[in-house]
């Protein structure tokens, strides 16, 4: 059963399916950003080398072998990089990794491929600080990693999708889970697939598999860690994409929580579900750096097999 925590924190959640104007679910995403307080032990400073309102979280004594760039979320079209700095915090903490909050320019003033340039701007900057780079996105910056991912996937280490949405074709978002789940969703509401959908794409068709990646070519992707609530709308994106990555004989690993409200991992460190859901990435991450996840190659580490000795027959 879900904690306490989180009963108290989806009774706050506004039950009205009534939409809200841009401007206001901007302002709200502004409010979410400023309530974070400092983790002991990480640092947070704006980043100059990126789009304003991006962020670097550094803990004590980094490690200089692996930067994580963490997308944030928000439809497209009214996220920030503030908000998941209490995800990145714990990140930074558990792996010893610096983790880079790109911002990036947001629709519809700025639609397909606004973002993903800004994204991929930020893996460039990430790649010249560390040899290693992991990229994680959740919900909408789920999507932009997966993108990143499939532009950089030779020079990317592992990626982390979290609660992604990674299919815009229009009938998305008129059956499957978005339709099935809307008993259970207690963020995502009907209207808002279509908006960001429409918002996001601008002219780009959305069969483009930088938009919609489930219909990439995922062939030499690096390992993947996909995380999403079987409560959510957006389950059937992750379930889709894990199969389409495992067909593409990739790496990946699923790990589905039930009755979650979407993109639960970004309030790691209040909500208990959240923390135990970042320290899974953490771990995943630190696996992966040590060379412990099977990619194709040998394992770096472990002990050796002997041959079978064979016995000639008389």
């Amino acid at each position: 059963m879900p904690s306490n925590t989180f009963d108290q924190l989806v009774g706050l959640f506004s039950k009205s399916d009534e939409p809200v104007d841009l401007a206001t679910e901007r302002a709200n995403a502004a409010a979410v950003g400023a309530l974070y307080q400092a983790v002991p032990g990480v640092a947070d400073e704006p980043m100059a080398e990126l789009r304003a309102g991006s962020y670097l979280m550094t803990p004590e004594e980094p490690r200089e072998d692996l930067v994580i760039v963490l997308v944030h979320g928000g439809g497209f079209r009214s996220g920030n990089a503030a908000v998941v700095r209490p995800l990145a915090a714990s990140l930074a903490a558990d792996t010893r990794a610096r983790v880079i909050l790109p911002e990036y320019r947001l629709a519809p003033e700025n639609p397909c491929p606004a973002a993903l340039t800004d994204c991929l701007e930020a893996f460039d900057h990430a790649a010249t600080l560390a040899p290693n780079v992991v990229v994680i996105g959740e919900s909408a910056g789920a999507n932009l990693a997966a993108a990143v991912l499939l532009q950089r996937r030779e020079q990317a280490l592992a990626g982390v999708l979290l609660c992604g949405v990674f299919d815009l074709r229009e009938e998305r978002f008129h059956s499957g889970s978005w339709v099935e789940h809307a008993a259970t969703e207690y963020l995502l509401k009907a209207h808002l697939g279509p908006q960001m959908r429409i918002d996001y794409l601008g002219t780009r068709p959305a069969d483009d598999p930088l938009v919609s990646p489930v219909l990439a070519d995922l062939r030499g992707l690096p390992p993947l860690l996909i995380q999403v609530s079987s409560a959510e709308r957006l389950l059937d994106d992750s379930l889709h994409l894990t199969t389409a990555a495992a067909r593409a004989g990739v790496h990946v690993e699923l790990d589905v929580w039930p009755h979650m409200f979407h993109c639960w991992q970004i309030v790691a460190g209040f909500l208990p579900e959240g923390t135990e859901a970042a320290n899974r990435v953490a771990a995943f991450v630190n696996r992966v750096a040590e060379g412990r996840v099977v990619d194709g190659a040998a394992l770096s580490t472990g002990p050796s097999i002997p041959r079978p000795i064979r016995k000639d027959h008389p």
